[in-house]
């Protein structure tokens, strides 16, 4: 995660130095799926509260960039099962202006998912997804922000993050991913300016 910071904080400092860029930064609720053990046992994530910015090379009705998300949430039934997600995204999105003050956008993203936990070795897998969101122009450059987002992380029964145990034992079998997609839905507001 730090090595992530870094290098989004060097971002930032390059590209705050040429006109055409932004920078946002928001925080919101993360809504998580329910996921299915290959013991065939339910494991309910808790929802949970993210932080995310991005750096977005911007023209005149469309943007390009990237988008950094963190999230740490827990299993319902086993409250002290922390997981740590860390979405690494190339994004771009179409703006559609609404009215003098109102602008909307929709767009897609492609990347990785970081998955860490405290029970098992971490793992990256390849995430995507598409988004959405209303702006709200304080100024031209100074922008408030609601967007939702919907991600999938592609995971297969292949991977590190395993469960071992039988199905009678359900305390014991803490994690393994029975299906291939992860989802997880944000919704955030903020605050977004551009140069």
């Amino acid at each position: 995660m730090k090595k992530a910071l870094s290098v989004c904080c060097l971002l930032l400092t390059s590209f705050g130095a040429s006109a055409g860029y932004s920078i946002s930064a928001s925080a919101g609720k993360s809504f998580n799926q329910s996921l299915t053990t290959k013991a065939g046992l339910k494991i309910e994530l808790e929802d949970s509260n993210h932080f995310a910015f991005s750096i977005d090379k911007t023209l005149d009705s469309a943007r390009y960039g990237l988008y950094y998300s963190s999230t740490t949430t827990d299993m319902k039934a086993h409250a002290n099962q922390e997981i740590d997600m860390q979405y690494l995204l190339f994004q771009s999105a179409v703006d559609v202006p609404l009215s003098t003050h109102f602008n909307s956008y929709v767009g897609a993203q492609l990347g990785v998912n970081h998955i860490s936990n405290n029970f098992t070795p971490s793992d990256t897998y390849f995430a995507s997804g598409l988004f959405a969101g209303v702006e709200y122009l304080i100024t031209p450059q100074a922008r408030l922000l609601f967007e939702t987002r919907w991600l999938a992380t592609i995971v297969n029964n292949a991977s590190k993050v395993s469960c071992s145990a039988p199905a009678a034992e359900d305390q014991g079998c803490l994690w393994h991913f029975d299906g291939d997609v992860l989802n997880q839905f944000q919704t955030s507001v903020g605050f977004s300016y551009r140069f």
